[in-house]
């Protein structure tokens, strides 16, 4: 069950890396129109990488689904919401405000207490 554990957890970080590469990809697109968009779209390493990314997280979080209750698995995917303003901040170079900050403490003490009540 801890290596489930571990691979919810890395899910979470999972998702919010194809988040970032969503946002570099679309950064990127090109195109007046939606032909050109489509075509921008599918020659976008980005948007390839993020897509083949959430595919993969997909195959990996049916595994922890099939060895883990949902009840246990599910909040884990919360930390994907404080992982990418780190990622945004770092990388994307974007602000993160304070409310952020306050409110990515509240999703990990929601985490630690549902995991508490768990165990």
């Amino acid at each position: 069950m801890n290596h489930a554990l571990i691979l919810a957890a890395l899910t979470a970080v999972s998702m919010a890396s194809g988040q970032l590469l969503f946002k570099l990809g679309a950064q990127r697109l090109q195109g007046e129109n939606l032909g050109q968009l489509i075509g921008s779209f599918l020659f976008n390493p980005y948007l390839m990488g993020a897509i083949f990314l959430y595919a993969t997280t997909v195959l990996v979080w049916i595994y922890v689904l099939r060895v883990l209750p949902l009840s246990i698995a599910y909040p884990l995917t919360a930390l994907s919401y404080i992982i990418v303003p780190i990622l945004s901040l770092f990388i994307l170079g974007e602000k993160v405000s304070t409310n952020t900050i306050i409110g990515s403490t509240l999703i990990i003490a929601g985490v630690m207490i549902t995991h508490m009540q768990k165990a």
